[in-house]
């Protein structure tokens, strides 16, 4: 995806999660967090927006706009409306390929900062829909991007648990013209990871939108199937957790 799209995508997310953070009390619990609130959940997330906005402006050598801290109780939902949208003021600033500090050495640009954004705020706005019962799915195109991003960039810049013994998983999106395959291989020291067809000990397969999700350990909004060896999804969760 261009960096436009992710930031588009960051935005319309952003405002989603916006709308379900203020739609009712904060002191809600977020059953895809545990022992999370909406508080808390608004909280990271809007220190997330104000930590990258930052990163954003210092790489490009304009000044950082005031992140206030945050506040308690119902005052979280003006604070969180305020502050959020200055992640995605700073990415419409910053052309995409200016150099800015990151914690992948192998992409240190705004352009990487665009697309975790995008992906970061679509599992949240989940998170915070599901405090409230209106969980919608993420767009098809997102989430395979965002599952390319996850498995091409997060968990392999993770340290691995050293207990994978070589297990392999196909994971099969099935949204009509979104290519959408891939084929994982878990070992102790590495993952390694094919965008084709393969036969894997599991097999997963479904809506591109509910496969990221289960990959994040979320519950899906429609049926995916699984064929093969379930504890290979347990073996995943070892190496990746959100």
């Amino acid at each position: 995806m261009p960096s436009l799209d992710h930031i588009a995508a960051a935005e319309q997310e952003l405002d989603a999660l916006c709308g379900a953070v203020v739609a009712g009390p904060v002191t809600a619990p977020v059953l895809t967090c545990p022992d999370w609130t909406v508080a808390d959940l608004a909280i990271h997330v809007g220190q997330f927006c104000g930590f990258w906005a930052h990163v954003l402006c210092e790489g490009a050598g304009r000044p950082k706009p005031p992140v206030p801290d945050a506040p308690t109780g119902d005052a979280i939902g003006p604070w969180f409306a305020d502050v959020s949208p200055i992640l995605i003021a700073e990415l419409r600033a910053t052309p995409p390929d200016t150099e800015v500090w990151t914690w992948y050495p192998p992409d240190r640009t705004a352009r990487f900062v665009a697309r975790r954004a995008a992906h970061e705020l679509a599992i949240h706005r989940y998170d915070a829909q599901s405090a409230r019962g209106t969980c919608e799915p993420i767009e098809a195109f997102l989430a395979t991007d965002g599952i390319d991003e996850l498995f091409g960039t997060l968990v392999i810049a993770r340290e691995r648990s050293g207990a994978a013994t070589g297990q392999t998983l196909h994971v099969h999106g099935t949204d009509d013209g979104v290519p959408a395959e891939w084929l994982v291989t878990l070992t102790s020291d590495a993952i390694d990871v094919r965008r084709e067809h393969g036969k894997g000990d599991l097999a997963l397969r479904g809506a591109t939108s509910d496969l990221e999700l289960l990959l994040y350990d979320r519950p899906t909004l429609g049926p995916v199937e699984r064929l093969g060896d379930p504890s290979v999804l347990d073996a995943w969760y070892r190496e990746f957790t959100f």
